[in-house]
C-alpha cells in the first residue's frame, strides 16, 4: 500500500474572509486525496520550515503572484529550490501578465490552473515559452459538495422580498467591455424599474457589498438575480494600461476615466481574446434556487440562455420581457430546478469532482517525476524570525482574520521598533556633533574676545558678554533629562519584548499573546514619538545656545565704534576685521535660525522630523571637509 502524499497549500491570511476563497482552500484538503497543510506567504511571510517534506505545493489564486513583492522573498526562495510538484492556482491574470509569466519561469510551476480557455492559451501562455507546463482550464470556483448543511434552505420565489438583487462594482474602463458590464447591468437596470415603480436592492459600491453567510441570505431572497460574464478580455502584459488608466485618473482629480473616455485605449485588445467566465455567483443562485438575468454571453460555455437564465441584452432593448418573465413564478421555478439539476445535482460542477481531476494531473507529474513519496521532516522551533517577524509554520487548516490581524500588529511593533532603535542612533550622533559645534563656538568665541580685549584694553568685555559654557547650559540639562529616562525606558522595552515572546511560547492562549502584543505595540509606538520629541528639543537648545552667542557677539559689535578713536591706525585695522569676522559669525547663525524657522521648515519639519539632525551632520561633516 502505497502512504499519502503530503501537499502544502500557499495562501493569504489577507483573504480568508471571502466565503468562496476559505471553501476553494479548504476543498483542496477534503477532496484532493492528499496530507495537506498550509501556510500563509504573503505580506512578507517568513517561512521557518523546509518544503521537501511534501510532495506537492499548491499555491492558490489569493496569493497574487502578479504584484511584486506581495509574495514574500522567503517562500519563493523555498518554492524555487523545492523538488516536488509545484501547481499554481491563478486568477485575475489580466493584470501585469508578464509578471505572473516570469514568476511561473522562475518557480518552475509544473502545472498552471488557469481561467483562459484553451483556444486562448497561446495567446496568453505561448508553448514555445511554457513548453513543459500544463495548463488546466479551471472556474473561479466551484459547489461546496456541503452547501445544504450550510446554507438557509431556499425560500419559495413567492416568498422572496426582493423583486430584483444585484452587488457590483464600478471599475471604470480599465478592464474593457466585460469590467463595464459588471458596472452597467446595475445602474440601468435600477433605472429602469425604478421608472416602472418596481422597487429593487441593486448596489454597486463598495460599502454596500455583503459577505460570508449574510451573502447567501441576500442571494435567497432575491426574486431574480442580476450578472454578467466575470474577467477582462483586456490584458494588461507590461502594466502600461494600468498606468495610463492612473494617469487619466490623477489629471481628472481623482476620478477615474469613464468606460468611453477610455475604451479608445484599450479597444484593440478588447477583441484579442474572448474570456467570458462563469462566476461563482452564477452557481451560488443555483444552490440557492434564484433565477439569474444575465447578459448573453460564454460563461465559459457551461450554461445555456434561456435554459439556465433570462437573458437581457446588453443594450436593455428587451427589459420588458424580461421583467414580465419575473412574474410567471412557474415558470422560474422551472428555470431555476433546471440550473440546480445541471450545475449542482449533477456534480459536474463541485469542489470534489474539480480536484479529482486536478488530483489526476498531480499524480501524473509525480511518476513522470519519479518522485518518491516525501517523510516527514523537522520545522524550526523558532517563533519570531531575526528581525522579530512571526515564522510562519504549517497549519491544519487556513487561517482567518484574528491571525492576519495578528501579524499586521507584529510588523507594525517591528517598524516602530526598528524606528526607535534608528532614532536613537540618531540622536547619538546628533548629540556628540552639537556637543562639538558647541565647544568649538565657544572656544572660538573665547579666543576672538581676548583678542579683541588685548586690542581695545576694555578689562570687562568678558564679564558683559560671555555665554555659558556647555556643561551649565539648556543643552547640557536636555541631555541629562533624556539620559534618565533612556535608564527606564530601554528595560521597559526589553520586558515588553520578552512578555510577548514568553506569551508565544503558549501559543494556544491567545488573549495572552493579544495582550502582550498590545502592551509592546503601545510601548514601541509610544518611544517612536517620544524619540521624535526628544531630537526637537536637543535642537531647539542647540538653537538657545546658538542665539545666545549671536547676542553675545552683538554686545561686542555694539563696542566697537565707541574704542575706534582711542587706537592707532592698525589697531583700528585689525579691530575693524576682526569686527567683520564677528558680523559674518552673527549673521549666518542669524540666517540659519531665519530658514529653520520659516514657515515652509517647519512643515517639513512636523512632516520629517529627522530632516533638521540630518542637515546639521551633513553640513557639520561638509565644514570639517573644508567646504564650509
Amino acid at each position: 500500500m502505497t502512504s499519502v502524499r503530503r501537499a502544502l497549500a500557499a495562501y493569504s491570511m489577507s483573504s480568508t474572509f471571502v466565503q468562496t476563497t476559505l471553501d476553494y482552500l479548504t476543498a483542496f484538503k477534503h477532496f484532493g486525496g492528499f496530507e495537506v497543510d498550509y501556510v500563509h506567504a504573503t505580506h512578507h511571510a517568513s517561512i521557518g520550515f523546509d518544503f521537501e517534506s511534501y510532495d506537492i505545493v499548491f499555491h492558490s489564486y489569493c496569493a497574487r503572484l502578479c504584484f511584486e513583492g506581495y509574495v514574500s522573498d522567503s517562500y519563493r526562495e523555498r518554492l524555487k529550490k523545492f523538488s516536488g510538484i509545484k501547481v499554481l492556482s491563478v486568477q485575475d491574470e489580466y493584470d501585469n501578465t508578464d509578471v505572473l509569466r516570469a514568476a511561473i519561469k522562475d518557480l518552475g510551476f509544473d502545472i498552471v490552473l488557469t481561467c483562459v480557455p484553451q483556444d486562448g492559451l497561446e495567446y496568453v501562455y505561448p508553448r514555445s515559452e511554457f513548453p513543459n507546463v500544463e495548463f488546466i482550464t479551471v472556474f473561479t470556483g466551484y459547489v461546496p459538495d456541503d452547501f445544504a448543511s450550510d446554507l438557509p434552505p431556499p425560500k419559495p420565489l413567492a416568498e422572496r422580498s426582493i423583486f430584483v438583487g444585484y452587488r457590483g462594482r464600478d471599475i471604470g474602463g480599465r478592464y474593457g467591455r466585460l469590467g463595464f458590464d459588471k458596472f452597467e447591468i446595475g445602474r440601468r437596470m435600477k433605472e429602469l424599474c425604478a421608472a416602472r415603480g418596481i422597487e429593487t436592492d441593486i448596489a454597486m459600491n463598495e460599502a454596500s457589498r455583503i459577505y460570508g453567510k449574510a451573502w447567501f441570505d441576500f442571494v435567497g431572497d432575491c426574486r431574480a438575480m442580476l450578472g454578467s460574464e466575470s474577467g477582462s478580455n483586456v490584458f494588461d502584459f507590461d502594466g502600461s494600461i494600468d498606468a495610463r488608466f492612473k494617469e487619466m485618473t490623477a489629471a481628472n482629480g481623482g476620478v477615474p476615466p469613464s468606460y468611453a473616455d477610455f475604451l479608445p485605449i484599450v479597444a484593440d485588445r478588447d477583441g484579442a481574446i474572448e474570456m467570458g467566465q462563469i462566476s461563482p455567483r452564477v452557481l451560488e443562485c443555483a444552490m440557492m434556487r434564484t433565477p439569474m438575468v444575465l447578459f448573453k454571453g460564454r460563461y465559459s460555455d457551461t450554461i445555456a440562455p434561456n435554459e439556465h437564465y433570462i437573458t437581457l441584452e446588453k443594450d436593455f432593448s428587451n427589459v420588458d420581457e424580461v421583467l414580465a418573465r419575473l412574474r410567471d413564478l412557474p415558470a422560474l421555478e422551472a428555470m431555476t430546478q433546471r440550473a440546480f439539476d445541471h450545475l449542482v445535482a449533477s456534480k459536474h460542477f463541485t469542489y470534489r469532482t474539480f480536484y479529482a481531476g486536478i488530483a489526476a494531473a498531480i499524480e501524473r507529474h509525480l511518476v513522470a517525476k519519479n518522485r518518491t513519496p516525501a517523510g516527514r521532516s523537522g520545522v524550526s522551533p523558532a517563533m519570531l524570525d531575526s528581525s522579530g517577524l512571526l515564522m510562519e509554520h504549517p497549519t491544519a487548516l487556513p487561517e482567518q482574520e484574528e491571525s492576519f490581524q495578528l501579524r499586521k500588529d507584529v510588523a507594525e511593533s517591528v517598524l516602530y521598533r526598528s524606528e526607535v532603535d534608528r532614532l536613537i542612533v540618531e540622536f547619538s550622533h546628533l548629540r556628540s556633533l552639537l556637543q562639538i559645534e558647541i565647544r568649538r563656538n565657544y572656544a572660538s568665541f573665547g579666543r576672538e574676545m581676548a583678542l579683541f580685549k588685548g586690542l581695545t584694553q576694555i578689562a570687562d568685555i568678558c564679564r558683559l558678554t560671555m555665554p555659558r559654557p556647555v556643561e551649565v547650559s539648556d543643552f547640557s540639562g536636555v541631555l541629562a533629562g533624556y539620559d534618565a529616562e533612556m535608564l527606564l525606558e530601554q528595560p521597559r522595552r526589553a520586558a515588553a519584548s520578552a512578555s510577548f515572546r514568553s506569551a508565544l511560547s503558549f501559543g494556544d492562549d491567545r488573549a495572552m499573546v493579544a495582550a502582550a502584543l498590545r502592551n509592546m505595540l503601545e510601548i514601541e509606538k509610544a518611544g517612536y514619538f517620544n524619540m521624535i520629541e526628544w531630537i526637537e528639543r536637543l535642537n531647539k537648545a542647540y538653537d538657545c545656545y546658538r542665539e545666545e552667542i549671536a547676542q553675545a557677539y552683538g554686545g561686542v559689535i555694539e563696542l566697537v565704534p565707541g574704542v575706534l578713536s582711542q587706537l592707532t591706525p592698525r589697531e583700528r585695522l585689525r579691530v575693524r576685521f576682526l569686527s567683520a569676522i564677528i558680523r559674518l559669525r552673527r549673521a549666518r547663525m542669524s540666517t540659519l535660525r531665519g530658514i529653520v524657522r520659516s514657515r515652509l521648515a517647519q512643515r517639513v519639519l512636523t512632516a520629517l522630523p529627522a530632516i533638521e539632525p540630518l542637515a546639521k551632520r551633513i553640513a557639520a561633516r561638509l565644514r570639517s571637509s573644508g567646504w564650509t
